[in-house]
Formats: structure tokens, sequence, C-alpha cells
């Protein structure tokens, strides 16, 4: 893929909304505070890119890779990150209300106090997320396909992953 110097991210950055990045390499960018509202970047390379304060909403990342990704108080509010990378993100205080997060692995990602109302996890990897904080019902959370190890909005951890299409979630291990 082809890599981009400052500048020309820059420019992409500032040019006309809405941007048509699909497949894009943008892996280790600094895009911190970046409009990107509405943005296509469906299977973008995104690892490791500083995204704080970046302003998704409306976007359509579906597939992306956004591994170890810092995310920091993003603006991800209806944003389409259905089978997205996610592991190792830092999600701390990021806005995912009515996010789609279906299928996405969110294993080992950071998501400390952050709004997840009304957000679908169905069949998303959270084994080891840390959702201390975080506004979600806790019925959403389950809809997800692995649990075990999640730290739960209250503190409490899963101990035992999902059974195939029951819901459970595992048990709570306060």
């Amino acid at each position: 893929m082809t890599e981009f110097s400052r500048i020309e991210i820059y420019m992409l950055l500032n040019s006309v909304k809405p941007l048509w990045l699909s497949e894009i390499d943008l892996s280790e960018a600094d895009l911190r505070g970046a409009n990107l509202v509405g943005a296509v970047l469906t299977n973008a390379d995104l690892h490791k890119t500083q995204m704080s304060g970046c302003n998704l909403s409306n976007a359509s990342m579906g597939g992306a890779n956004l591994q170890d990704c810092k995310l920091i108080g993003a603006d991800l509010r209806r944003v389409n990150l259905r089978g997205a990378d996610l592991r190792r993100a830092d999600l701390r205080e990021a806005n995912l209300q009515e996010a789609d997060l279906t299928d996405a692995n969110l294993s080992d990602t950071n998501l400390l106090d952050a709004n997840l109302g009304a957000v679908d996890l169905t069949n998303a990897n959270l084994t080891n997320a840390n959702l201390t904080g975080a506004a979600a019902a806790d019925h959403l959370i389950l809809r997800a396909k692995s649990t075990f190890g999640t730290v739960m909005p209250d503190g409490s951890v899963i101990d035992i992953t999902q059974g195939p299409g029951d819901g459970s979630g595992g048990t709570p291990n306060a």
C-alpha cells in the first residue's frame, strides 16, 4: 500500500467531505482531532494510528484494521465497525453510541468510561476487554460471542466463556 507524507495526509484530511478512503494504508499516522465525519474507511489499515479526539461519526469502517489504535475521546457515534479488528485499541471515553460492532474483534481493548449506549455487539469478541465505567447495558454486552476475562462496567469479571447462542456471556466473578 501507498505511504503518505505528513503534508499529503494534511491535504487529504482537508479535502471535500465525505472522504472515500477504502483500503487506504494510514497505519501509524497521527490523525488526532481529524474531522472524518461520514468517511468511508472500509478495509483500511489504521493499525497503531493516533486518532484521539477524532470525529468519525457515521463513518463506514467495516473490516478495518484498528489494532493498537488510539481513539481516546473519539466520536464514533453510528459508525459501522462490522468485522473490524480493534485488538488492543484504546477507546477510553470514546462515544460509540449506536455503533455497529457486529463480528468485531475487541479483545484486550480498553473501553474505560466509553459510551456504549445502543451499541450492537452481536458476535463480537470481548475477550479480556476492559469496560469499567462504560455506559452499556449488560444485555447488549452479553450478545458478544466471547466475554472471557471481560471486566464489566461494574468492575466484575466474566470468568467463563459464553456458550454458543445461549446469551449468558459467562458468570460474573466479583
